[in-house]
């Protein structure tokens, strides 16, 4: 153990300054240009200065992100509906045919949300 101490010891005695100057100077090589503002898909707004055409881009994606959100939270309350509509059939307290009837039911309604949301989305 001593041994190795001695040898990390003579190590840093002889290349400790170059390897310290080493790594201060070696961040300042490398430096990059500031990226550029990400286009929302409004054509080139980002590049040409329109902020409103930029804004009015990221309203758009935004709505498409709630309309999706929507749509998720549909599915998620379609499947506890089911699941409970499955645990009452599975404990005798409800038919076998109304854990059919809500599910297909259910994939009917949310698949009706998600065509208005995506056609809401166009027109907004």
């Amino acid at each position: 153990m001593k041994k190795l101490k001695g040898l990390f010891t003579r190590v840093y005695h002889k290349l400790g300054l170059p390897l310290m100057a080493s790594f201060i100077l070696l961040p300042m090589q490398a430096m990059a240009a500031m990226p550029t503002a990400v286009d929302s898909g409004s054509s080139g707004a980002a590049t040409s200065g329109d902020w409103l055409a930029l804004l009015t881009g990221y309203v758009d994606k935004g709505t498409d992100l709630i309309a999706w959100g929507v749509a998720i939270l549909g599915f998620i309350v379609l499947a506890v509906v089911t699941l409970g509509k499955f645990n009452d059939a599975r404990k005798n307290k409800a038919e076998w045919s109304e854990v059919g009837l809500t599910a297909g039911v259910g994939v009917v309604i949310l698949l009706f949300m998600v065509f208005l949301s995506t056609e809401a989305t166009k027109v907004i």
